[in-house]
């Protein structure tokens, strides 16, 4: 089939409408994988036939035996699921107007809940636009560390999926979309729930455009709000949300852009946060690679240059757990956390110093993207006034619902170190 997934989504159209389909999802195909082109999964609801179990699984697949020249004994049906019996079908491959049919799975009962992701919990608390927020299904996507990949959410209106995929392959057309998923609401009749998953190069970094010049084109070009960015203070990996509510029509209205590094954003997988000290202690192990003495003073070396954040929270409420109150803070996840110590001050309060790690950005670019993790404002910040590039940002104001009344961040090098 067609490396792009428009072309790929034309040739579908046929089987759109003789087979009543009302969800599609296609993707490219791995680089190494044992085929080329666009794979493209077809959601079908028919009508709940007479009979059931395995019987029902097999009237199900007589009409799709028919269409795509399969015998009955290519139907494979599986009945150790009690009440909900699976079948699956895998004919001759035939290549028919650029389509090759692989292969048919049927299922009594929907069976793919570990195929559905949540929205994450890193998302920002904003009533205004948790509207626009939904489960997705899992889409694949090839990317490496070094790239962005964005998921696009929108919606429209159409009679059905093959004019909703019409008014959406402009969208499908783009050189860096990777897969798709285009699908009936649940809830609303003629509305439709379109997600892409764009694959983007890492370039143009900076403290601006944490994520490149390619994600800032892509914000603007669907014009979405930058006021809801949400970066990860610390690590290699960075996520965000741009999200807005738009009204329906007969056009695609994106209203979300969610951006992660290396992989998807809804991915609820452990965060991963690659230091380049692993791949040296990998290298470590290899015949010609440093001995454990110096692979040791290296990676000491190199955490002693980098640049530490430092967080002081001051706060007039009982805490139960410190680490929390960070996290709520900053959203960051407990391993950016190192360490955290609380004393009582004089006045009663309750100080929370926690040290958040090292970073490869400079003091001041760190204390500016912890600083945009937040929802506090105004805050005050320093320039650095000494050799060691110390920066600090500190916020005073009333104590607020979680009685916060005193933040101060502070970054430099070798800060907290002996």
């Amino acid at each position: 089939m067609d490396a792009r997934l428009d072309d790929a989504a034309r040739r579908c159209r046929s089987l759109l409408a003789s087979l009543g389909a009302v969800g599609l999802v296609a993707s490219r195909t791995e680089a190494d994988g044992p085929r080329d082109g666009v794979d493209v999964d077809l959601t079908l609801m028919p009508s709940v036939p007479s009979v059931s179990g395995a019987e029902a699984v097999r009237h199900l697949a007589a009409p799709l035996l028919t269409r795509f020249r399969w015998s009955r004994g290519d139907l494979e049906v599986d009945e150790s699921a009690a009440g909900h019996p699976m079948g699956f079908a895998a004919g001759r491959e035939r290549t028919t107007a650029g389509v090759t049919p692989i292969c048919v799975s049927i299922c009594a009962a929907d069976d793919t809940e570990g195929e559905w992701w949540d929205p994450p919990k890193w998302l920002p608390t904003d009533e205004a636009v948790v509207p626009v927020r939904r489960r997705v299904r899992r889409l694949p996507a090839a990317a490496s560390d070094d790239d962005v990949v964005a998921r696009v959410h929108a919606r429209l209106t159409a009679p059905d999926l093959d004019r909703a995929l019409v008014r959406c392959l402009a969208l499908l057309g783009r050189p860096d979309v990777w897969s798709v998923d285009l699908r009936q609401s649940a809830t609303d009749g003629g509305v439709w729930s379109l997600a892409l998953l764009l694959v983007l190069p890492l370039v143009d970094v900076s403290p601006q455009d944490p994520f490149g010049t390619g994600v800032a084109a892509v914000a603007a070009e669907f014009r979405l709000p930058t006021g809801h960015l949400r970066r990860s203070p610390l690590g290699t990996w960075m996520v965000a949300a741009m999200e807005t509510t738009r009204p329906l029509g007969d056009a695609p209205a994106v209203e979300a852009l969610y951006v992660r590094t290396g992989i998807d954003p809804f991915d609820p997988g452990p965060v991963d946060r690659p230091v380049e000290t692993r791949e040296m202690v990998l290298r470590g192990r290899d015949e010609d690679g440093p001995d454990e003495a110096e692979l040791s003073r290296t990676i000491e070396e190199a955490l002693r240059d980098a640049v530490r954040v430092l967080l002081v929270v001051d706060v007039t409420n009982p805490v139960a757990d410190a680490r929390a109150v960070v996290r709520g803070l900053c959203r960051i996840e407990d391993d950016d956390i190192d360490s955290t110590s609380t004393e009582t001050l004089a006045d009663g309060r309750l100080r929370i110093v926690a040290h958040l790690g090292a970073t490869l950005l400079t003091a001041e670019e760190i204390v500016k993207v912890v600083v945009a993790s937040t929802d506090l404002h105004p805050w005050v910040r320093s320039v650095p006034g000494s050799a060691d590039g110390l920066t600090t940002a500190e916020w005073i104001a009333p104590a607020d619902t979680r009685g916060v009344v005193r933040v101060e961040v502070r970054a430099g090098y070798r800060l907290g170190l002996s």
